[in-house]
């Protein structure tokens, strides 16, 4: 297989559409959508309050919805060239869908191409993709690559977009369970290099037509990483949810984009409970979390449910734009029915200090802490707010040693429900009560043997 040239994105310069959230029009639309639909959404976004810097137009925008064909539907789709100028006019990224590696029967390159041109099982013959419904190009074969190569650099030009979502590569890790369901017939060696390839033909192909365009695709395509610039971690309906789960996962995309300026995020927020909009508590309190896990694991947020009129919906606008550009220095102690320490942030590996804004979202009133000695902090100089209402919040600050923990010395405050509060230090950094407890903890605990505890 013919090699592609190594992109290399360390060194980029930013581009605040990217790192701003993104709007996406899957889960409102699957393959429904249209040119005036697409526009009335980005609208209905803009209404509510909403700061978002890219908008993605995902599956569904082609001709008859096939894949092969990556021509827009000319009924569904008139003006991509108004579409695309509109879009930028307001300030925007544009992101293109786009599977150039699958082709359904019927379209022109399966009709040309079938059934040499695909790949094939251990049977000989074409491997199905039951869950589309369609079948995979063999990029060896001549043909097939130019047909993929053609036709990305038609969609490049076409729609003007700043940014493509590369989905379905031919598979995604060399015998996984999707391989192994596939039951591909490849010698090693192509095995081992053909998603590499595939995302280097395209990154070639974008790049003939204007070298900067952005590839978004999965951490588990193997060899991709060179290639991209957008790794989303994949649809996680149905999958863990905890604090844990979610570590685990953002960890092995860290791990994946090495030290690359890739921007990572948690495809589409969702609550939990199903995998669609309901009336529980489980959707919407378990979108907020998801979102806050997102902001203290530091990633880009994707909206594509709608939530404006969720009990919460000001909490989860609130929540998106004070984030805005994947700003790290916010973090969430409380959002929705769950509480992140900041022993869980600094165990996470998330920078936290004196310098951290902390915000509290809550979906039931609940007492709210904040541990301040780890931040090398002294309590009584941290304030605080309801963002909501600009009103300020009265904390109470302890520094204290009880017990011989750190976990005394800490602020706290009565949070009600469904509004945002966030706190700040306006003190002097110190690392007194953080070196009070090892270098004093023989005094402090002989002192305290004669005294009774008082009740937190």
């Amino acid at each position: 297989m013919t090699q592609s040239h190594v992109h290399s994105n360390s060194h980029r310069s930013v581009d605040l559409r990217f790192e701003l959230p993104e709007i996406n029009t899957w889960r409102v639309f699957n393959k429904s959508v249209s040119q005036a639909s697409f526009l009335e959404l980005i609208g209905r976004w803009e209404t509510h309050g909403y700061r978002f810097g890219c908008v993605c137009l995902d599956d569904g925008w082609q001709a008859s919805g096939l894949m092969g064909v990556w021509e827009p539907d000319p009924r569904r789709f008139p003006d991509v060239s108004a579409l695309s100028s509109e879009i930028h006019a307001r300030g925007y990224a544009l992101r293109l869908w786009m599977a150039p590696a699958q082709a359904h029967p019927g379209t022109p390159i399966y009709d040309e191409l079938w059934p040499h041109g695909f790949l094939h099982d251990t049977k000989g013959k074409p491997s199905f993709y039951v869950g589309l419904g369609c079948y995979t190009l063999d990029i060896r074969n001549e043909r097939a690559r130019q047909h993929v190569f053609e036709s990305i650099q038609m969609m490049a030009r076409i729609w003007d977009a700043d940014a493509f979502k590369v989905d379905f590569p031919p598979f995604y890790q060399p015998d996984d369970d999707f391989y192994v369901q596939r039951d591909f017939d490849l010698p090693e060696a192509d095995k081992e290099r053909m998603i590499a390839d595939f995302y280097g033909l395209v990154r070639d192909a974008l790049d003939s037509v204007r070298p900067g365009l952005r590839i978004e695709a999965y951490p588990y395509c193997h060899g991709a990483a060179p290639f991209i610039d957008d790794m989303i971690a994949g649809d996680l309906v149905g999958c863990e949810r905890t604090w844990e789960a979610l570590l685990e996962r953002a960890q092995g995309m860290r791990d994946v984009i090495g030290d690359r300026a890739t921007i990572p995020w948690f495809e589409m927020i969702w609550g939990e409970g199903a995998d669609h909009p309901h009336g529980g508590v489980e959707w919407h309190a378990g979108f907020l979390e998801y979102l806050a896990a997102s902001i203290n694991l530091e990633f880009k947020l994707e909206h594509s449910f709608l939530p404006f009129d969720y009990p919460n919906a000001a909490q989860i606008r609130c929540l998106t734009n004070r984030y805005g550009p994947r700003d790290r220095r916010m973090k969430v102690l409380v959002a929705g029915r769950r509480t992140f320490t900041v022993a869980d942030l600094l165990e996470a590996g998330m920078h936290v200090d004196a310098r951290t804004r902390f915000v509290v979202a809550p979906e039931a009133d609940t007492l709210a802490l904040l541990h301040t000695a780890a931040l090398h902090t002294n309590a009584i100089d941290w304030r605080g707010r309801n963002v909501l209402t600009g009103e300020p919040i009265h904390l109470r600050g302890r520094n204290e040693l009880w017990g011989g923990s750190h976990a005394v010395c800490r602020v706290e405050f009565d949070a009600r429900a469904y509004q945002v509060y966030e706190l700040w230090y306006e003190g002097e950094v110190t690392d007194y009560f953080d070196r009070l407890l090892p270098n004093h903890l023989d005094q402090a605990m002989t002192q305290a043997d004669g005294l009774a505890r008082p009740a937190d």
